[in-house]
């Protein structure tokens, strides 16, 4: 029982269990908010579909899927180069050496990953940002406004140039904005639905890069003691092939 304990690399278990939460929790929110985002505001209240949205639906699943496999081929790994199965399986120099150059790429791959997630993180961090600050022109020049001005014309518009966004001119400059009282409302009303999405996306990619970085010194460790368990199989061939030319009487 405890040989099979001893077998079980904890910690690349616990960086795996973390990066799939994470990768579930983005991946999930990710797509949900995206979806809000074209289907709802662009689609629905603006009328015009962003196709980079679109392709960044898929790319969530597909991502997902990536992230996935690349966990079980880690947790292969840690596994086969654990204390308990190391000596069996790398103890020749061609199985050491393909143990080190594996160790080696599986490092580097994840430390790509992990700066491409760090990159992720930062970008949903900004989605978050704009975020607040739609919803805070929703609470205070949106719903305050409704409030404060019940028996006046509506007269409030709110133009998506003042956000960097600029619709084809002949589609008319009418289009750009949302003027109507109910269309103001349901825009309010996503992105309120869309801001809980991002912050879990955020928690999600972050939980991904924990795991990344805890995988990569569990990979950095592992090709340590790959190239150690080279030394230790020729001291335990010499040592035998010494026992065995001197043995010892006994009587």
């Amino acid at each position: 029982m405890g040989s099979r304990v001893a077998a079980i690399p904890w910690f690349s278990l616990v960086a795996t269990v973390v990066m799939c939460v994470g990768v579930g929790l983005f991946c999930g929110a990710g797509f949900r908010a995206a979806e809000i985002v074209n289907e709802g505001i662009f689609k629905g209240l603006f009328h015009f579909y962003v196709e980079w949205l679109q392709s960044t639906e898929i790319g969530f699943f597909v991502f997902g899927l990536f992230m996935g496999l690349f966990s079980i081929f880690l947790l292969t790994f840690a596994f086969l180069a654990s204390f308990a199965t190391r000596g069996n399986i790398y103890s020749g120099v061609k199985c050491i050496m393909g143990g080190r150059i594996s160790a080696f790429v599986f490092l580097v791959l994840t430390y790509v990953l992990d700066c491409v997630w760090i990159w992720v993180t930062s970008f949903v961090g900004l989605a978050i940002f704009l975020y607040m600050m739609l919803f805070s022109i929703c609470s205070v020049e949106v719903q305050h406004r409704t409030y404060q001005y019940l028996d006046t014309e509506w007269e409030y518009c709110l133009n998506l140039s003042r956000f960097g966004i600029y619709r084809n001119f002949t589609a008319g400059m009418d289009l750009n904005a949302l003027c109507d009282e109910s269309d103001l409302d349901d825009f309010c009303d996503y992105i309120s639905k869309s801001g809980p999405q991002f912050i879990i996306a955020f928690v999600g990619s972050f939980l991904v890069v924990l795991g990344l970085i805890m995988y990569s010194m569990e990979l950095g460790a592992k090709y340590t003691k790959i190239q150690s368990t080279k030394e230790i199989t020729q001291y335990s061939e010499t040592f035998a092939l010494n026992d065995a030319s001197h043995p010892t009487n006994f009587r």
